[in-house]
């Protein structure tokens, strides 16, 4: 069974996040994203611009039978060929 903690919205519309379910998704000072579906407020913490492109990659990769070696080599080689075609470096 799923454990339910209970707070309170304040007068400025905030809410206090019980320290169990910080710690279990590791949140800290993050951003999190709260979406309206229905009566339910859905709530998931914001991964960083690479975490959100890493994954991004890792599901293409899955699914052209790529290994995440290979996945990394060819993320890298592209890295370089951007930076020397933005920065002529």
């Amino acid at each position: 069974m799923t454990d339910v903690y209970v707070s309170k919205v304040t007068s400025a519309g905030q809410i206090s996040i019980p320290k169990a379910l910080r710690d279990s998704l590791g949140l800290g000072e993050d951003y999190v994203v709260i979406e309206h579906l229905g009566d339910t407020l859905l709530l998931r913490k914001v991964r960083s611009v690479k975490e959100e492109t890493l994954a991004y990659f890792e599901s293409e990769a899955k699914a052209k039978g790529l290994t995440r070696e290979q996945l990394e080599k060819t993320l890298s080689r592209s890295k370089k060929k951007l930076v020397k075609e933005l920065f002529d470096a």
